[in-house]
């Protein structure tokens, strides 16, 4: 057989995960290594889920008297309560991701050491920084695969609300694929390291059918179930249409999500996201600019030194109701703008019964907050 642990191994691979396959497979390795008793060195397993850094704190950073970049405190989360907070709009707030990002990666922090990150310690962070009056931006550092769909298109949300309260960049440095790029396209602006890359927009599962490998050695599986599903894809029979189908629907359930999250986020259609944003694959830095799928091409000292230069924006708030924009025209004088058509195809209701023409106006009102606030970033 091809694996001591299939169904272990099948249970990882069968979950839709945003995330480039190479990386999949190495998860799936190290586990069932695991499995058999082998014990790799922390710093090995760092190094498959591609961690280099605290995944998911903050670190405050302001320019030195050289105009350098330089980290100012420790963690926000950890340094609240212990020292007093730097002045107010002085910093900028650094939250990392890196590595394979899952929902509760923290949560495994202490038995495989520090790798991944974990969404629910990203959102934390995320909103300790939003909060503090200290923080004049916040930019996340991307150097990431993906990874596991559940908890990205929360997240992604809570960022793209938070849209207009201070400006926040998404800094690629150097890969930000998949389930990172999903929330890399909730922020205000998509900066890319001139070597980097962003891309490999898709959801994928996989069935791996061991039935021939199982018979070759003499081993026969039964399966004792209730439930008419309850045992269906698994890796011992052949996938049948019925399974096949039902994973589709799945997968192509969080393609959707994830199309529309990119399109609200880039401010253009799911159609254009699915036919021009390199259809699953990765796109470097000046294409993915040319394409649309990124802002501009820059490195992270780059991204520190403009917006420590700027001065810190004035509030951008919309009304749902009215489908209009409150902004603040060059003197600081409050201005109402009329929100334009709706550029988004984005799926506006789950819900029959809602009220699809407020939902619409809102995402109309949202669409043209984004445009204008990153407008403002790309003029500094």
């Amino acid at each position: 057989m091809t694996a001591r642990f299939p169904h272990l191994r099948a249970a990882i691979v069968r979950h839709p995960w945003a995330i480039l396959p190479d990386r999949l497979e190495a998860i799936a390795e190290v586990i069932e290594r695991r499995m058999e008793g082998v014990r790799l060195p922390p710093e090995e397993i760092a190094a498959i889920k591609g961690s280099r850094g605290p995944n998911g704190s903050v670190s405050l950073y302001a320019m030195n008297a050289a105009g350098m970049p330089e980290i100012t405190a420790g963690p926000l989360v950890e340094m609240r309560g212990q020292q007093a907070s730097p002045a107010q709009g002085s910093v900028i707030a650094v939250i990392s991701i890196m590595g394979i990002i899952a929902q509760h990666a923290n949560q495994v922090d202490d038995i495989s050491g520090p790798g991944g990150t974990s969404t629910e310690r990203l959102g934390q962070s995320f909103r300790s920084a939003l909060a503090d009056p200290s923080v004049k931006a916040i930019v996340f550092n991307i150097d990431s695969p993906g990874g596991n769909v559940h908890g990205v298109p929360e997240l992604a949300d809570e960022i793209f609300e938070s849209r207009g309260k201070k400006p926040i960049v998404a800094q690629v440095n150097s890969t930000a694929a998949s389930g990172a790029y999903w929330l890399a396209c909730a922020a205000d602006e998509i900066v890319v390291t001139p070597s980097g890359e962003v891309g490999s927009i898709g959801v994928y599962s996989m069935h791996r059918d061991l039935s021939v490998a199982a018979d070759r050695e003499g081993v026969k599986f039964t399966f004792i179930s209730a439930g008419k599903y309850k045992v269906e894809g698994n890796c011992y029979e052949p996938l049948g249409d019925e399974a096949a189908a039902a994973i589709q629907r799945t997968v192509d359930g969080y393609y959707g999500d994830f199309l529309n999250g990119v399109a609200r986020g880039r401010g253009v259609k799911a159609s254009v996201v699915r036919e021009s944003f390199g259809e699953g694959r990765m796109e470097r830095a000046k294409d993915a600019v040319r394409l649309g799928m990124a802002d501009r091409v820059g490195t992270m000292d780059d991204t520190l030194r403009r917006l420590a230069r700027a001065k810190p924006s004035a509030a951008v708030n919309a009304s749902a109701d009215e489908a209009s924009i409150v902004a603040h025209d060059d003197n600081g004088s409050p201005q109402q703008v009329e929100a334009p058509a709706q550029e988004t195809d984005v799926s506006v209701a789950q819900d029959p019964g809602a009220d699809a023409a407020l939902i619409k106006a809102k995402a109309e009102a949202d669409a043209f907050r984004r445009r204008r606030h990153a407008h403002r970033l790309r003029a500094r």
